[in-house]
């Protein structure tokens, strides 16, 4: 009778204790989401009144579209770039930080400076704090690998749909120009399976190089090739520069997808960015490999 009762009890507390980690598991999953600050159609709708105006398929500008950016199921590379846009060059944990300390609508609002106002408005300051706090909720795991498949790239006419498949990653590099800032690089690979046609572009945030800055691009420490940052105001922040670049393809280098790393150096002076293509899942790999050029030695 005894243990009966005991293994009972056991079983009433271990069911206790489960049920604690599940709801702890469950607040701090809600408390990441970061839904709770502001309901996804807002997000959405000042997403695109304020920002969507100038990054869209057509634009481009900063080498962004925000067109088809959905809050329900928000890309965190993007989310991590646009936080970055919203500050100036600070990081989703540097809001998390503020977000948590003393006097924190005070403190979140300062990180904030009116990038939003872009477009000639913005929102009043309990909106931009909201949003900006969604927003770095949402980019947790941008510095992983991303992919998912569409039925067309940004961009693409609907009358040209074909499955695409998207992979992209953030990397962040302490600023050598600005002290305390990061330098936001994102890459962004794309393959459309039905003419094995790819792209891999690089993004980023918050610095502006020349038109035609000339960068370092290795692919597995031993493929090295010089490219120009060149793009003009479609992939570019208008008469400020450029704030992306193709490449591949480039029809002065048959670029491979890489097996471990590609490695981009100068874009901004001292800094180098090492993307880790070792990462990407065996499915992925697969599926994009058909879209780019096997391994080649330059000349």
């Amino acid at each position: 009778m005894n243990d009966r009762w005991n293994v009972s009890l056991k079983t009433v507390v271990l069911t206790a204790v489960v049920g604690c980690l599940s709801l702890g598991s469950t607040a701090r999953a809600e408390e990441a989401d970061g839904a709770h600050l502001m309901p996804v159609p807002q997000q959405n709708a000042v997403l695109q009144k304020y920002c969507g105006g100038c990054h869209s398929d057509a634009l481009m500008y900063g080498g962004l579209s925000l067109e088809h950016f959905d809050a329900a199921h928000p890309d965190p590379t993007i989310a991590a770039m646009l936080v970055s846009k919203l500050t100036s060059g600070l990081t989703a944990k540097d809001v998390e930080a503020a977000t948590h300390g003393p006097d924190p609508d005070t403190k979140t609002m300062a990180l904030l400076h009116g990038a939003m106002g872009a477009s000639g408005s913005q929102p009043d300051e309990a909106t931009q704090i909201a949003f900006g706090r969604a927003l770095s909720a949402q980019a947790a795991g941008a510095e992983e690998w991303h992919s998912w498949w569409s039925d067309r790239p940004a961009g693409q006419s609907p009358k040209t749909a074909a499955p695409t498949l998207t992979a992209d990653i953030v990397r962040q590099i302490a600023s050598t120009k600005f002290p305390g800032k990061v330098d936001m690089y994102r890459l962004i690979l794309t393959c459309r399976v039905d003419t094995h046609e790819g792209e891999i572009k690089l993004a980023w945030a918050n610095g502006v190089p020349e038109e035609g800055q000339p960068m370092n691009v290795a692919v597995d420490g031993n493929l090295n090739f010089t490219h120009k940052a060149e793009g003009g105001k479609k992939q570019g922040n208008g008469e400020y520069g450029p704030g992306a670049t193709i490449l591949y393809p480039d029809p002065d280098v048959k670029l491979p997808l890489p097996a471990q790393t590609l490695t981009v150096s100068n874009l901004f002076p001292n800094e180098t960015v090492v993307f880790p293509f070792a990462e990407l899942s065996a499915t992925v790999r697969r599926d994009l490999s058909g879209c780019f050029s096997p391994a080649v030695a330059l000349k």
